[in-house]
Parts: C-alpha cells; sequence; structure tokens
C-alpha cells in the first residue's frame, strides 16, 4: 500500500488528507510523487486504476494507456498536463466522464503548476456527479411534455431534422405522421379539463404501445401529435396510422365515474430527398391532416391521397 504524500510535511499531509478531491503531485517528467488519501482510496477501490497509478507510476502513461468510452477524455487530459510541465499553460482545466461498470460519474480536473526549481504540477480531480446528473436532468425536463411524459416539439423538431439529413446522404426512406384528436374543443366543455388532460394521456399510452422503439412520438401542440417512422416509406406509414386510429377509437378514457370513446384525425407524407429541412415534410404531412379532417375526421390521409382528394373537391360544381 503506498503512503499518502510521501514528499510533503506532516502538517500539508494532514491538510491533503483532509481533502474529498483526488490528489496527485508529479515531477517535471510526469511520474507520481505524493497522493492524498482521496486519490489512494479511489484506486483501491477502483482495481484496474490501483495497480498504475500509485506513487512512481508515470501519469502521463496512466492517461495515454486508457481504454473504453472515456479514453478519448483521458488522453485529451495528457496533453493539459503535459502543457502545463512545458510551460506552455499556466493552468489546465476539463471536465470528463469517468463511469464505471455500476455508476456514471463525471470528475472536475485541475492541474497547477508548482512554483520550485525541479517544477511538477499538482493534479487533482473532483467529483463533479450531482452537477452533471441535475444538468441532464435539467436538460431532459427542457425537452419533454410535462403533461403526458413525451417529448415535446423542440426535441421532436432536432430528431427529425437528423432523420431529414439521413434521408438525403444515404438514400433511406423515412415518414411523419401528423395526429389531432377529434373535437377536443367539445370534451374540454363537456368533462372539463381534467378529462381532456386524461384522454390526452390515454392517446399517447395508445400509440406508445404500437409504435417501435426507433420511432419518435412527441407532443407538438395543444391535441397535436408527431411521429417520425425512420426506414417506413409513404404507405407503410399510413398502415402505421391506421393501426394507430383503430386503437385509439377502440381504446375508452377512463377518469372517475367517466369512460367515453375519442377519435383522432391522421395526416402520413414520407420525407423526400429533395427536403432541405423537416419543415417542407411537416407542411404535407399538415396538409393530409388537413385533409383527413376535412373529409370527416376519424381517417387517416396520405399526402398524395390529400392532393387527389383536394383536386377533386376543387373539381365539384359550386
Amino acid at each position: 500500500m503506498t503512503k499518502p504524500i510521501l514528499e510533503a510535511s506532516g502538517f500539508a499531509a494532514s491538510i491533503l488528507d483532509a481533502l474529498s478531491s483526488h490528489i496527485c503531485v508529479i515531477d517535471n517528467d510526469g511520474v507520481i510523487v505524493a497522493v492524498n488519501r482521496a486519490w489512494q482510496d479511489f484506486t483501491e477501490e477502483n482495481p484496474p486504476v490501483s495497480t498504475h497509478a500509485g506513487v512512481g507510476a508515470q501519469y502521463l502513461d496512466v492517461c495515454r494507456s486508457a481504454s473504453g468510452p472515456d479514453s478519448e477524455d483521458a488522453a485529451k487530459f495528457a496533453l493539459g498536463v503535459q502543457s502545463v510541465l512545458q510551460g506552455k499553460a499556466a493552468s489546465f482545466e476539463m471536465e470528463y466522464s469517468c463511469h464505471s461498470p455500476t455508476q456514471n460519474r463525471w470528475f472536475s480536473g485541475d492541474v497547477t503548476p508548482l512554483e520550485n526549481e525541479r517544477g511538477g504540477a499538482v493534479i487533482s480531480h473532483t467529483t463533479i456527479t450531482d452537477r452533471k446528473l441535475l444538468e441532464l436532468e435539467l436538460a431532459r425536463l427542457a425537452e419533454m411534455d410535462s403533461l403526458t411524459g413525451l417529448p415535446n416539439r423542440r426535441y421532436f423538431l432536432e430528431t427529425a431534422s437528423m432523420e431529414v439529413e439521413r434521408v438525403r446522404r444515404f438514400g433511406t426512406a423515412a415518414s411523419l405522421v401528423m395526429i389531432d384528436l377529434d373535437h377536443f374543443k367539445a370534451v374540454n366543455d363537456t368533462y372539463g379539463h381534467p378529462v381532456g388532460d386524461e384522454a390526452l394521456r390515454c392517446l399517447t399510452q395508445v400509440c406508445e404501445k404500437l409504435l417501435r422503439q426507433i420511432d419518435v412520438i412527441a407532443r407538438i401542440g395543444g391535441e397535436e401529435f408527431a411521429v417520425m417512422l425512420p426506414g417506413t416509406d409513404e404507405a407503410g406509414a399510413v398502415s402505421v396510422a391506421e393501426k394507430l386510429r383503430h386503437a385509439v377509437c377502440e381504446t375508452p378514457v377512463k377518469s372517475g365515474q367517466n369512460q367515453f370513446n375519442i377519435t383522432a384525425s391522421f395526416g402520413a407524407a414520407e420525407v423526400r430527398a429533395s427536403d432541405t429541412g423537416i419543415d417542407e415534410c411537416l407542411a404535407r404531412a399538415d396538409s393530409a391532416l388537413y385533409a383527413a379532417k376535412h373529409a370527416g375526421r376519424n381517417r387517416v390521409m396520405s399526402f398524395a391521397a390529400a392532393t387527389s382528394f383536394s383536386e377533386a373537391q376543387l373539381a365539384l360544381p359550386g
């Protein structure tokens, strides 16, 4: 077992051992010459690290030999340490992930040069896991609809835009389905807004059960939802939408003493390689949805069928 702070005075060693940050001292060649108690405890709790991160080890080699998903960060940190040792940087700081098999962990690494003739540096690794987890949760909440638990419009547009780019680059298929709950205002007026909220949650649960993991469904407006279907052409999207439509109208909404059935209208459109963004496909799917509403609601309309429907409507005598 290595001795903490081998080259520090007893007073300094006591101070460093009291700190929760993992601290080591390296000489100008990058060799570890001292560690504090937190550093020693961490290496002992992580066996792969303990064999080569103690006093006498070459710290830069430890970083460069790292493998796995965090290895890129370790290599970057080694470059930062080297820049401080060579006098090219006054200090270095970097946040990085260091996940274990049982938990996700993040640290902030700080490198400060030693002000003495022999050079060297003090390296401190401080856990920032709680802050990172909070940041991730806040980011998740910012992209989530609190009522249904689905992604919100912002998240959907970002994800759908990436799918459009995939279609443009690789010629794959993808389609978009717009969903709008029929007569939603009447539901709210008849039963109240809490029951209307339950109707939205009911539709959400029905759709989530039938969609694939790779499909993305989001609530993008009041009673309006959107579904991105990767690897699906327009005909396939119509088939999926028809299954959803049937399941929605066959599933009663239950809220206290209230029980009633709802219906929804669907508009489907395929992403085109000529699309420069998601807005164009959204417009086509929205046009198909409008046609489904105009044709009587509780039905599925593809963009191609909606175009024919509109032309037929225009051809009717006034």
